[in-house]
């Protein structure tokens, strides 16, 4: 009898212990809810969950679930309210959409930095906690933005097929949810790749490699490729070569301003045709792509900008160990305003060379051209070496939606510290009549910051940036 007790004791545990491979329950939110301390109508509420938001199920009880909020709080919300879904983190991976990715020690910007991941770096996940994900990094736990990575899990339907888009302006959006923060625009005719599909919403890769959610209603198949589109060169002697990477032969060189037909996209490389009927690659982060922007090139037609490269000549501006802030407001300038001509503006700069042009004259140029935007480039430095990130200065109130349309775009997308929108009694903002603001786009005094800006990821990443934000402000 003895033998038989410890049989259906063992019986008992092995069938009524939680596996650690089954999927965990989770409740998404599509609207604002409650949080109550029991599950009833009468209890206090305690919190509230807002759209877009997932937490772990802990319990349920009749109409009601209780959802894990943090590490130490839960709560009760109606089961009405909540879609279910099973998610196996176990089996969840991420990868960055974005170079140099940073890792914090907790869900927030307000944690200290572990470090950084690649772009396309695939990473185990661990957990989630509203917009952030825990990931298994370098044997720790460490946290990275949701909105700045790929989730793929065994159960995502993998399409990676391209479509087309058929509404006339097509929402890109950060997260699945029209709740969710719009980051781009794309044409109606604009032919995307669609990596993956989840609730009717499409995660799709389009132009330099710029990832984001679309409502899957708006895509069609089509037989078009990425060949109809076309990159511009961005800088003198831009390398051609025979592969997709920086150990491959340069098999010739392509000249400024240069334009080549898109074949097709390995990675972060175009295949583009050459004029002999063989073709190349190039790196995503030397060329302009048209479609990159944010909206139809005639929506820009007649706008007129003024890009202003800060410094020059004699006037060398913020000094680095290796950089001149004169030269790389110049090269930071140029590639912004090919990208704004890919888009229909008429830009003008006020110097293309290593010239001093005068304050006065720089905003002369601005009026006398009636500049529907002026935007004067420059990198900061102080005394203090640890100072780091992009500021966006205005001086008139009248200039804090060019401020906003530039600042948004720049936010949370770029790998630098935010430090926000503030007033700035600059020359060329305070004597200019036209709409006008003064970007710093990081710390030449910084020796790690100067590194990264003068890496080209960097300069495409924040030039597409600054030249998407000029664009909305020009809708």
């Amino acid at each position: 009898m003895k033998n038989y007790s410890v049989l259906i004791l063992l019986f008992t545990i092995l069938f009524t212990m939680p596996s650690g491979a089954s999927a965990q329950k989770m409740a998404n939110f599509n609207e604002t809810v409650n949080v109550r301390s029991a599950p009833n109508l009468s209890s206090s509420v305690i919190t509230q969950v807002h759209q877009n938001e997932s937490h772990p199920i802990m319990e349920e009880d009749g109409e009601w679930i209780q959802i894990q909020l943090d590490a130490e709080k839960v709560g009760w919300v109606a089961s009405r309210l909540v879609t279910i879904t099973s998610e196996n983190n176990s089996s969840k991976t991420i990868e960055s959409t974005v170079s140099d990715l940073q890792v914090r020690a907790g869900p927030g910007k307000e944690f200290p930095v572990l470090g950084s991941i690649e772009v396309n770096t695939k990473w185990d996940v661990i957990k989630t906690e509203k917009d952030w994900i825990a990931i298994d990094y370098k044997g720790q736990e460490g946290w990275v933005a949701s909105w700045l990575v790929n989730s793929t899990t065994e159960s995502d339907q993998a399409v990676s097929s391209i479509k087309e888009v058929q509404a006339n302006i097509l929402n890109v959006r950060e997260s699945q949810g029209l709740g969710s923060r719009i980051i781009h625009q794309l044409p109606s005719g604009s032919v995307v790749e669609e990596v993956k599909k989840e609730n009717d919403w499409s995660f799709i890769r389009y132009d330099n490699g710029q990832t984001g959610w679309v409502d899957s209603s708006f895509l069609k198949e089509t037989t078009k490729s990425a060949g109809s589109r076309y990159a511009t060169i961005l800088y003198q002697a831009t390398n051609l070569r025979d592969g997709p990477g920086l150990g491959n032969k340069v098999i010739t060189q392509a000249r400024l301003h240069e334009k080549y037909q898109i074949l097709s996209k390995e990675g972060q490389w175009y295949e583009v045709a050459l004029t002999d009927g063989s073709s190349a690659y190039v790196a995503e982060w030397v060329v302009s792509t048209a479609a990159s922007l944010s909206t139809k090139q005639n929506l820009h037609a007649r706008k007129t900008v003024v890009l202003d490269a800060g410094h020059g000549g004699n006037d060398s501006g913020a000094q680095g160990i290796t950089t001149l802030e004169k030269i790389l407001t110049l090269r930071t300038t140029s590639t912004i305003a090919e990208k704004l001509k890919s888009a229909g503006v008429r830009v003008i700069l006020t110097r293309d060379t290593d010239t001093y042009i005068a304050l006065d004259e720089r905003t002369t140029i601005s009026e006398r051209n009636n500049a529907d935007a002026f935007v004067s480039i420059h990198f900061d430095s102080t005394v203090d070496p640890t100072a780091n990130g992009t500021t966006t200065y205005y001086y008139d109130q009248s200039d804090m939606s060019l401020a906003s349309a530039i600042h948004n775009k720049i936010g949370d997308d770029t790998s630098l510290r935010d430090r926000g929108v503030r007033f700035g009694n600059y020359y060329v903002l305070r004597n200019n009549k036209q709409p006008s603001v003064l970007l710093e786009l990081g710390f030449l005094s910084n020796p790690w910051e100067e590194q990264l800006v003068n890496r080209l990821d960097y300069q495409a990443e924040i030039t597409s940036e600054v030249a998407n934000g000029i664009l909305s402000f020009l809708q």
